[in-house]
């Protein structure tokens, strides 16, 4: 996304030809928007957009999405700024104007971890759509699982019969569908509860 149209329409011209299939953004807020629509892949983000900081955006988009990798492309030639955008998760930061060789080899480099990344993100959703399933208290009896593991330690901290953990214990592995407890603690990661 650019907020220079001339820029844009180049940045689809070159990415058409070599057979991409860019969605073209002139605004952070309607990539924002779009964001839970769009399909997987690279995004180009020109740092100083019109309508929000590049840094905001930034943080949105890896908040939500990890398989949309960033490319940031910049006029600038401070170098802070180019390191600072890395280290919040860019994949590379261009600097404007670049040849099109140079942001195809850029786009070859982020292939690899845009595959990787899609991995991710579907793990991600898995887990939110089952931990989403739970009531409170079934969530509250994972968290006091995955840390205790005992059922009477568990019934304890919650103030609840040994009996209710158990029932809710099964609850939860039914509508996981699995049969051993200890599958559910791998997803905890990907749901953001570890």
């Amino acid at each position: 996304m650019d907020h220079d149209s001339r820029m844009r329409q180049d940045l689809v011209r070159i990415l058409r030809r070599e057979g991409f299939a860019p969605v073209p953004f002139s605004c952070g807020a309607d990539f924002i928007e779009a964001l839970d629509f769009l399909a997987p892949g690279i995004a180009l983000m020109e740092l100083h957009l019109a309508d929000m900081a590049g840094a905001a955006l930034q943080q949105e988009l890896s908040s939500r999405r990890v398989d949309i990798p960033l490319v940031v492309m910049t006029a600038s030639r401070h170098i802070p700024t180019a390191v600072d955008v890395i280290k919040r998760g860019a994949v590379d930061c261009l600097e404007k104007p670049f040849a099109d060789g140079l942001l195809l080899k850029v786009l070859a480099n982020a292939w690899p971890m845009l595959e990787r990344n899609i991995e991710i993100q579907r793990r991600r959703e898995t887990a939110a759509a089952y931990f989403g399933s739970l009531t409170k208290r079934e969530l509250d009896v994972v968290r006091a699982l995955s840390a205790s593991g005992s059922n009477r330690d568990v019934a304890d901290e919650l103030r609840i019969s040994v009996r209710t953990v158990e029932m809710h214990r099964a609850s939860i592995m039914k509508k996981f569908g699995v049969r051993k407890f200890s599958e559910i603690i791998r997803f905890l990661p990907d749901a953001g509860l570890s």
